[in-house]
């Protein structure tokens, strides 16, 4: 918490400074973004990883706001905390450093906070710095700025009433105490499912995340594929699950109706796109499709084979737009009929484009390899044709991935310079991690 506040503190005093000192604040704004990293790796080092409780839970007064820490929500701040200092060395404007450093302010709380309403302001008020930074002048779109404002927006006015009716009824929304509040797990129940499919996102309410990533900058890419995606999964692990047991069970068929399609629809989708941003968006779609169903399944490896999936998406598809980025920052365009014969010019970025492409595919060593079979394990313990489905459909990604990378690595030669050293080490900790949990996954 005074981690926080001290990141609060220091983003609002970057507004008196001017803009022409940019290195002295992201050099300050990275040192900024370590200390939370420092105080995650001493929760984790003292967490207690033989129970599945919340712990280090904080009660503030009598308002019953609470916060506290699971296993999920710890893996999560974690590899937010990592994110961030990559982030810190993309951005080029005293206003990119205090957006971003808000952002991180807004998402550590959402992830330990354990009130819905909290949760709820929390992930709304990040919306605010979202919309300013992907509807920026000259390089951003309106148009996507206002779709995500818009689509988030129709799922929290279901969401809002239903917080108020609750809160009237009980006195609170902390979730430890929400139990009172069986009598509304319908209304309850279909509030949360529409707001958080909106986040995840599912069809037919997903169009905003392919435009969103396409105008944000790479820094922006980076945080809402390793982060705010994974929002709305622990929004259905903490909030849904737990409150609504019920409802989750009846509404299963639905959920997964919607995850098969949007699996679908999206892998087909990723094989007539041109843009390399989109192709990691629908692809991040897919993912988190799986995840959700996964969570739904409620069976023994449900929990975990969700939250141990989002951590694994939440390093590949960062480094992929990282790459994407470094394209982008040589040839000025995203478009995949500009590239080719990357290989021979670009050995490195290349090797690193294959790499994170084959642990976006689930192959064998990688993190997303283990996550998926254990997420397909979960499905097939309540419905083993929809895990046959899914494991078909598994062709479709090699195919989209492949395709991806032979368009940009093969052909005749063009000529932009390799990665630098600085974007070697910016990838560096993701593909550390990405190899690390792919061998000895947690």
């Amino acid at each position: 918490m005074f981690v926080t506040l001290f990141l609060l503190t220091f983003a609002l005093s970057l507004i008196l400074i001017p803009e022409n000192q940019v290195y002295v604040v992201r050099t300050w704004a990275f040192i900024a973004t370590l200390l939370p990293m420092w105080a995650l790796t001493w929760c984790w080092w003292s967490f207690d990883a033989s129970g599945h409780g919340l712990q280090m839970v904080v009660i503030l007064g009598r308002s019953h706001l609470a916060f506290g820490i699971d296993p999920v929500a710890l893996s999560l701040m974690l590899l937010t905390t990592i994110l961030f200092p990559i982030c810190m060395m993309l951005l080029r404007s005293v206003a990119g450093f205090m957006t971003f450093i808000l952002l991180e302010v807004l998402i550590l709380g959402a992830l330990c906070i354990l009130d819905l309403l909290g949760f709820y302001i929390l992930f709304e008020a990040s919306l605010i710095l979202l919309f300013l930074l992907i509807g920026r002048a000259p390089y951003g779109s309106l148009d996507a700025a206002y779709k995500i404002v818009l689509y988030t927006m129709v799922g929290s006015l279901v969401l809002l009433p239903t917080l108020f009716m609750i809160y009237s009824e009980c006195g609170t929304t902390n979730v430890l105490y929400m139990t009172c509040a069986s009598n509304h797990q319908t209304i309850l129940g279909w509030g949360l499912l529409t707001v958080l499919a909106v986040k995840i996102p599912l069809m037919p309410v997903h169009l905003w995340l392919p435009e969103a990533h396409v105008a944000a900058p790479t820094a922006g890419s980076v945080l809402l594929a390793g982060v705010l995606l994974k929002l709305g999964g622990i929004g259905f692990l903490r909030f849904m699950l737990p409150v609504v047991p019920e409802f989750c069970v009846s509404v299963f068929p639905l959920v997964s109706t919607l995850c098969l399609v949007s699996f679908l629809f999206s892998t087909l989708s990723t094989l007539r796109q041109i843009d390399l941003k989109k192709i990691v968006a629908y692809s991040s779609i897919a993912h988190m499709s799986l995840v959700t169903l996964a969570i739904f399944s409620q069976s023994e490896f449900s929990a975990y084979s969700s939250s141990f999936l989002m951590i694994a998406h939440g390093l590949v598809s960062p480094a992929l737009f990282l790459i994407v980025g470094i394209l982008y920052d040589r040839a000025h365009t995203k478009y995949i009929l500009y590239f080719s014969g990357l290989g021979a010019s670009m050995p490195i970025a290349c090797t690193l484009f294959f790499l994170f492409t084959l642990g976006n595919l689930a192959f064998p060593l990688f993190p997303n390899f283990i996550a998926e079979i254990l997420c397909l394990v979960s499905i097939f313990a309540v419905h083993e044709l929809l895990a046959y489905v899914f494991c078909v459909c598994q062709v479709l990604a090699a195919a989209y991935g492949f395709w991806a990378f032979n368009r940009v690595a093969h052909g005749m030669t063009r000529g932009p310079s390799d990665i630098s050293r600085t974007e070697f080490h910016t990838i560096l900790p993701l593909l550390i991690g990405v190899l690390w949990l792919g061998i000895k996954p947690m």
